[in-house]
């Protein structure tokens, strides 16, 4: 099932997508995800946490879901920039919502697409994130 939404169980991995100029110093975001562990069906709530580099604030972001496994449905696909329950400037956090349909584990996989800026130079960057939800034992 191929959807748009970000979870998982303190799982994470930033991954680069174009930077300004090689050695332009802005670094990379450090993206990470978490979801609570529920006993069965029903919601889940998960959390996708955004950090700039030092120096850094981020000034625009938002989650998108690629992919959940079949038992889990995504209550949204985008969690926009004005939606981030926190916009420190060098941390955004953003509360998701998914409902298990049954009981089950599996990956989840999303996009958070930032605008950082440092020394007034902005950049656009790309971290996706693999997770794991697990409705059960």
């Amino acid at each position: 099932m191929v959807v748009a939404l970000g979870v998982g169980v303190g799982v994470g991995v930033a991954l680069a997508v174009p930077r300004a100029a090689a050695g332009d110093g802005v670094g990379t975001p450090r993206v990470d995800m978490s979801c609570e562990h529920v006993d069965g069906p029903g919601r889940v709530r998960c959390e996708v946490e955004a950090r700039a580099p030092a120096e850094t604030t981020i000034t625009w972001g938002d989650v998108v879901l690629l992919e959940t496994p079949p038992f889990v449905s995504a209550l949204r696909g985008r969690i926009g920039p004005h939606d981030a329950v926190v916009h420190d400037p060098d941390l955004w956090r953003w509360a998701l919502a998914l409902v298990a349909r049954q009981k089950g584990s599996g990956a989840v996989q999303a996009r958070v697409r930032l605008i950082t800026c440092r020394r007034g130079e902005c950049v656009p960057s790309e971290a996706g994130v693999t997770g794991h939800v697990v409705a059960g034992d």
